[in-house]
């Protein structure tokens, strides 16, 4: 099919464009949501509830929507079409009911949950109902899942892409729309803002289940043809559903302890921070715990997830196609697809998180208005969290093509050891780091569960990596690039400027635009992006001038 002659790196760009899209939109929301919502507890309630669902939908997910690819590009790959349509069926019943259990599990733990995540006894309440909320959209969300799994295995990513844009359009103007309407015309408290934040994930998700239905036929239709001209019969529904178990089966077992990271980082904050205190003498009280946790999960967390988004981007994009390759057992294109995916998350997320680190305090500003007496406890941590962007970002691609590559049990023990290690050492750093402890215990975790997952890699297809270590030289290279252009922003006095916040917005485009220039025209001299990416660049410029 016609579907078949797309690229990995395509669809793994695509696929991160509609992520990267969406948590673009996110940032520029809470600019306006900052103001609405105005006090950093409730910023902390809101980040720490929506945090504790990112999690439980993670788990809710279980990974079946990488199954679902998996499968449907498995048996359209064997042209059994009526097995492909058989798939979707059980899928959407399987995540209905995984969505209903989590949802259960939410709720009866919500209680818990707020008393441990609280900073005070005054805001439990408003994290126990910010929960229970939440727990609708995790009932909603994995059936929204489902219908994107179906589709990332038919190979058709715009429609994976578009859907996520649509959902996070639709959330955010229901958010500020109806939370402002609340606040400004009908003179509510602002802790309704909270209750209206949480509760558009479930709308989103609402309408943009409806949107994917409306253009269904579209995309279903050849298939459902082609089935229909199909006289062998579908494979049994009970095998169908085994298989797509034993597939989720990794990926349950990756996002209950690959993604435990946040979610312990919000459970430890308040006992870790408090040990701190107590430690160090530093003063730690219910204030200082709320703007931590305005700063790390209100918008920190937010910020690095721009990069964060290639992960789940280009896994998203993996699975269909090593599992065609080997299908097909084609040893050396598998081997291609593994070097592709790495290098270009690396070359996109570094200085995408080095931006972020150099010009924490502008963005901050400009985005937030933070300034004055705790500006830099704010930039200190946004600037320690880029170090997580970065980890979080690359290490969990190799995990991904170690499911990718079949290695279903060997996934399972490396990313058991990622969430102990998280697990034992996370509290133990925060109460001798403080909030850096978080970052530190996340990368030890990173460093340890990336080098086994390379190392099981490297005995199932041999990767030759010299090409793509020389890469990283020129790319490090164009970050000293980008850290040596920063360094005379800072002694013109730029990074410092605290006016107008328009005025701070066109400076702060001007040195992002120009810092990152710098690391492209590095990195393009050293003709790394081409290699990547595989284009000509003397033979772009012949065309635009054959154009003129």
């Amino acid at each position: 099919m016609k579907n078949n002659k797309k690229s990995l790196l395509v669809g793994g760009l695509v696929s991160s464009a509609g992520l990267f899209i969406a948590k673009f939109l996110s940032i520029f929301y809470t600019i306006p949501f900052d103001a609405i919502l105005k006090s950093a507890e409730y910023k902390a309630v809101y980040g720490g509830a929506y945090g504790v669902y990112s999690y439980v939908l993670t788990i809710a997910q279980a990974g079946l929507p990488f199954a679902i690819a998996t499968l449907v590009s498995r048996y359209m790959a064997r042209d059994d079409y009526k097995t492909t349509l058989l798939v979707r069926k059980v899928s959407f019943y399987t995540m209905t009911a995984f969505g209903f259990i989590c949802m259960l599990f939410l709720l009866v733990a919500s209680g818990p949950l707020a008393s441990q995540m609280a900073s005070k006894p005054a805001l439990v309440p408003l994290y126990r109902n910010s929960l229970v909320i939440l727990s609708l959209a995790v009932f909603i969300i994995p059936i929204l899942s489902s219908v994107r799994g179906f589709y990332q295995g038919l190979k058709e990513i715009h429609v994976y892409s578009a859907s996520q844009i649509v959902e996070q359009i639709v959330r955010i103007l229901f958010l500020l729309i109806v939370s402002g309407i609340a606040i400004y015309v009908l003179d509510f408290g602002r802790y309704w803002a909270v209750y209206f934040g949480v509760i558009a994930t479930s709308v989103s998700g609402v309408v943009t289940i409806a949107y994917i239905k409306r253009n269904d036929s579209k995309t279903i239709k050849p298939v459902v043809e082609l089935a229909n001209q199909q006289e062998k019969e579908p494979v049994d529904a009970k095998i169908i559903f085994r298989e797509l178990i034993i597939l989720a089966i990794p990926f349950l077992i990756n996002a209950a302890f690959g993604y435990c990271d946040q979610f312990l980082n919000i459970i430890d904050f308040k006992p870790g921070l408090e040990a701190f205190g107590r430690q160090s003498g530093t003063l730690i009280n219910a204030s200082i715990i709320d703007m931590y946790q305005d700063a790390v999960l209100y918008k920190a967390m937010k910020l690095i997830a721009i990069p964060m988004v290639l992960a789940p981007g280009f896994s998203s994009a993996i699975y269909p196609y090593i599992t065609e390759a080997r299908e097909r057992n084609q040893p050396k294109v598998v081997s291609k697809y593994v070097v592709e995916c790495v290098e270009s998350v690396v070359y996109i997320c570094l200085p995408i998180c080095v931006a972020l680190a150099l010009f924490a305090r502008p963005i901050l500003y400009t985005l937030y208005g933070v300034s004055g007496e705790y500006s830099e406890l704010y930039v200190n941590t946004l600037q320690w969290f880029t170090i997580e962007g970065i980890s979080a970002t690359i290490c969990p691609i190799f995990a991904s093509l170690v499911i990718a590559l079949g290695r279903r049990k060997q996934i399972i023990y490396t990313t058991m050891v990622f969430g102990v290690t998280k697990f034992l050492t996370n509290r133990l750093f925060i109460s001798m780091f403080g909030v850096p402890g978080m970052v530190l215990s996340s990368l030890l975790a990173y460093i340890i569960f990336a080098g086994l997952n390379i190392y099981i890699i490297q005995k199932e297809c041999q990767v030759n990596w010299k090409y793509s270590f020389r890469k990283l030289i020129f790319i490090l290279t164009g970050l000293v690039g980008m850290f040596l252009v920063s360094m005379v922003f800072n002694w013109t006095g730029l990074l410092n400027y605290s006016g107008n916040r328009v005025v701070s917005l066109l400076l702060l485009g001007f040195m992002g635009i120009l810092t990152v220039g710098v690391y492209a025209a590095i990195t393009l001299y050293c003709n790394i992006p081409q290699s990547i990416f595989h284009f000509d660049l003397d033979g772009i410029k012949n065309k635009f001038r054959r154009g003129k």
